[in-house]
C-alpha cells in the first residue's frame, strides 16, 4: 500500500472512534439503582451494573426498625468494623465486619432523644452490637438494613435534617 492509503485509513479509523466515543460520552447516564422488582426500592428508570443490585436493593424482610430515644448506655457495644454505610431513600444499608462465628451477632440501630430546635437539625445514629460473648475469631461479614423513615417525622422542617452514623473505629461519624 502507498502512503496515502495507509493515511486514509488510519484517519478513518480515528473518526470512527471519535464517533463512538461521542456516542457513549453523550448519553444521559442514569442512576445506577435497584432493577429487581420485587424490592421495596424498585426503580423502573434505573440502570444496573452486573452484580450491583446485590448492593442497591432492599427487600421488605431485610430492614430492621430504628430504635428511637434511647440511652446508648443500656446497649451493648461491642466491637465491630463499618466496611460501607449509604443511605438509599428510606434505608440506611451497612456493611459490617467483626470476629465471631460461634454466637448469634444482634446489631441496633439507635439514636438519642433529639431535641428539634433551630435548623438544621443534627441526628446522630448509632449502630450498637452484642456478640453474646463469642470467643471465636472468624472474620465474619454482615449486610445490614435498616427502615429510617420515622427520622423524617422528627421535626417540621426535614429540608435541614442532618443524619450521621457513628464510626467507632476511627471514633467519628460518617455523614451523609
Amino acid at each position: 500500500m502507498n502512503k496515502n492509503k495507509i493515511l486514509k485509513k488510519h484517519i478513518n479509523q480515528l473518526i470512527f472512534i471519535v464517533i463512538i466515543v461521542i456516542t457513549f460520552c453523550c448519553n444521559k447516564e442514569k442512576e445506577v439503582g435497584c432493577t429487581d422488582p420485587r424490592a421495596v426500592n424498585y426503580d423502573a428508570n434505573a440502570t444496573s451494573i452486573p452484580g450491583s443490585d446485590l448492593a442497591h436493593c432492599i427487600y421488605d424482610s431485610s430492614c430492621l426498625t430504628l430504635i428511637q430515644n434511647v440511652n446508648l448506655n443500656d446497649y451493648v457495644m461491642d466491637s465491630y468494623t463499618i466496611d460501607t454505610a449509604f443511605i438509599y431513600g428510606d434505608f440506611l444499608k451497612v456493611n459490617v465486619s467483626y470476629g465471631g462465628g460461634c454466637e448469634d451477632h444482634i446489631f441496633n440501630l439507635v439514636h438519642e432523644l433529639i431535641f428539634c430546635g433551630t435548623p438544621p437539625v443534627h441526628v446522630p445514629l448509632y449502630l450498637t452490637h452484642n456478640s453474646n460473648n463469642d470467643n471465636c475469631e472468624a472474620i465474619m461479614v454482615q449486610d445490614l438494613c435498616f427502615d429510617i423513615t420515622e427520622l423524617y417525622n422528627l421535626c417540621e422542617d426535614t429540608s435541614q435534617l442532618f443524619i450521621s452514623l457513628n464510626d467507632p473505629e476511627n471514633n467519628s461519624f460518617i455523614y451523609f
